[in-house]
């Protein structure tokens, strides 16, 4: 078994993945001596540490491994973003390691996505973190909102705590600067058919809502819901024997090629039919749906602009 520690991770771009076969690694070009002060430097660290520092980096590879982080990348990604101090920490630490570079990044998205819905309890350490990445890799805004597509189709097998996290997470995003992360396009792909919704997608799409009536003023959620999208018509779906979350990389080179033939702005004004229709099955009667309150007003401007597209 490879030990490999984080600080190997993060001087990936200047030092070479030793540990993966053909790679070439560049640490041998340093005296004796740097070697020497830098062996030492390590030994006293896990002596102040007693332990621990290493015993942690271990424990981190091995939670790689059983949330199925089957590659060097994602196993890197995710011991960065799970060993870091806060997402400033994570974000950093991403950019030295080389992470967030072109189509690398994806595995960011995803891993990070995958580890929010994965917590016992929202933390919005993942929507700050997503936040940076799209502010500093465009692309990753596209990559966003394939992942959530992504989790769509598998959101009946996924445990309640899960789907809370995710809508959570959406609502963060979606409720950001006009737009800049995601907007309320990315909910195109859900079906909204009374008699066709899953539960779990109904308890998402409430816990969604929810968050962002709660969260916002007025003057945003007009925004949110006015909201036109400029994106392509989706490519025909490719069969595949099995479906996996994290494999899903050729589907987002068919999905970009198509996006990059759009000219034109994408009619969100069936999308808005359908939450119009949600919101009256599943939010009016809501006991937050009280007059007077944040969750009112703002459920109010939303219905009347969905209504409004009939």
């Amino acid at each position: 078994c490879l030990r490999v520690s984080l600080q190997d991770i993060l001087d990936a771009e200047t030092k070479g993945r030793w540990w993966m076969v053909g790679a070439s690694w560049t640490g041998k070009q340093h005296n004796s001596q740097q070697v020497d002060s830098l062996e030492a430097e390590s030994d006293e660290d896990c002596q102040d540490a007693d332990g621990n520092e290493p015993e942690n980096e271990d424990k981190l590879i091995a939670l790689a491994s059983s949330q199925r982080m089957n590659t060097d990348n994602r196993r890197a990604i995710f011991c960065i973003i799970m060993g870091s101090t806060d997402y400033d920490d994570a974000f950093e630490k991403l950019v030295r390691a080389g992470m967030l570079k072109p189509k690398v990044e994806r595995d960011v998205i995803r891993v990070l996505v995958h580890c929010c819905g994965e917590e016992k309890a929202f933390n919005p350490f993942y929507g700050y973190l997503a936040m940076r990445v799209c502010e500093y890799q465009r692309k990753s805004n596209f990559t966003l909102t394939l992942t959530f597509w992504d989790t769509f189709k598998q959101m009946d097998t996924f445990p309640v705590r899960k789907v809370a996290n995710l809508a959570k997470l959406l609502a963060l995003l979606v409720g950001g600067r006009d737009g800049q992360y995601l907007n309320i396009g990315v909910l195109k792909r859900i079906d909204f058919s009374p008699s066709e919704i899953q539960e779990n997608i109904a308890i998402f799409l409430t816990i969604f809502m929810t968050t962002l009536f709660e969260s916002s003023d007025e003057d945003r959620i007009k925004s949110v819901f006015t909201y036109d999208t400029a994106a392509a018509t989706a490519p025909k779906k490719k069969k595949k024997k099995a479906y996996d979350f994290f494999d899903s990389e050729d589907e987002e080179d068919d999905e970009v090629k198509g996006k990059g033939k759009a000219s034109q702005k994408e009619d969100l004004g069936e999308l808005r039919e359908s939450m119009a229709v949600f919101l009256l099955q599943y939010l009016k009667s809501s006991p937050k749906n009280a007059e007077g309150t944040q969750f009112h007003e703002n459920f109010t401007a939303a219905l009347t602009i969905c209504e409004q597209t009939k």
